[in-house]
């Protein structure tokens, strides 16, 4: 059965079969959870090891030995960030994806990770939280069949906190699967920036379609490409990839409701707002196709593992 836990430990002391270097893009050793690494494994046998491979791809991962620290170490490639809209969020998803599927195709049962990308590249804690819990819980539900224990050694209580916080929430509906509301907390999420625009949306809704429409959707892989939600009765709808709020639809309950455009170039673009009514439209209908089941999905086959590692902490 995996597992998955967050753990008040130093990257270097977990005894995982795989540890995870938070690395740049040159393999070279650097300072923090990275020169941490190297200096437990043994920093000239890493140094060359990593020489020899030469370079890693941002959003991706390559394996050396372990030498004096485990059986492999992963070095993992995450983003830096630029503010959300250079496509981190997919980039960070990927470099822990594809460093639990080094794990896999090197027989490790169990993983160490550090929280990619949230020191001096500068991703905030919160969304990288979200990339990280969704790329391991995506990797358990793809792989039922290959036991594994993902561990994030954190040192700092306050990311800590933020971390079982955000994992609680990912599967706090196991209990209810089909009641599952999606929350602004459970993507990360940029407001609406100031360059905006409003017009008038005429549409009538049924009452099962308000209620599909207030259960919102969180994407269930990075091809997903929008996330939303209702606060009241306003729906904010938000590009997955960036977490940029694109549209909010302010509910009437009638048949002509107010609508928020974003109109910054680098996050949006149209022709105007009837190319954007009919954009908008064809997203509604897309929303409306089939009933809420992130929830479901998610945790059908994760969410016991999650629990029992849980009642170690």
């Amino acid at each position: 059965m995996s597992t998955l836990e967050i753990r008040k430990a130093s990257i270097t002391d977990v005894g995982t079969d795989a540890v995870v270097n938070a690395a740049n893009d040159g393999l070279w050793a650097g300072a923090g959870v990275c020169g941490a690494i190297f200096s437990a494994a043994g920093y000239e046998q890493l140094e060359e090891a990593c020489r020899k491979i030469g370079h890693c791809d941002t959003g991706s991962a390559v394996i050396t030995p372990g030498f004096k620290l485990a059986k492999y170490i992963i070095h993992a490639v995450g983003p830096r960030y630029h503010g959300g809209g250079h496509h981190e969020a997919e980039l960070l998803y990927g470099a822990y994806k594809r460093s639990l599927e080094l794990a896999g195709e090197h027989d490790c049962h169990s993983i160490g990770f550090p929280l990619i990308s949230a020191g001096i590249f500068g991703y905030p804690v919160e969304g990288a939280w979200q990339m990280a819990i969704k790329a391991c819980m995506d990797f358990v539900q793809e792989n039922p069949d290959y036991e594994i224990s993902i561990i994030f050694a954190i040192l700092s209580d306050e990311i800590i906190e933020c971390g079982k916080s955000l994992m609680d929430g990912m599967i706090s509906q196991d209990d209810e699967p089909d009641g599952g509301v999606a929350k602004k907390s459970d993507w990360k999420t940029v407001d609406m920036p100031v360059q905006s625009e409003s017009f008038e949306l005429k549409r009538a809704f049924s009452k099962s379609e308000a209620e599909t429409l207030r259960r919102g959707h969180v994407p269930e892989a990075m091809e997903d490409k929008w996330f939303w939600y209702m606060e009241g009765d306003t729906l904010c709808v938000h590009r997955s990839w960036t977490g940029y709020c694109i549209f909010v639809l302010e509910l009437s309950g009638g048949s002509s409701h107010k609508v928020t455009v974003n109109r910054d170039p680098e996050q949006y673009t149209s022709e105007g707002v009837d190319a954007d009514i009919e954009r908008l439209n064809k997203l509604l209908d897309h929303m409306l196709e089939q009933p809420y089941d992130y929830y479901t999905e998610w945790i059908s086959e994760t969410a016991d593992s999650i629990k029992n590692a849980k009642k170690g902490d």
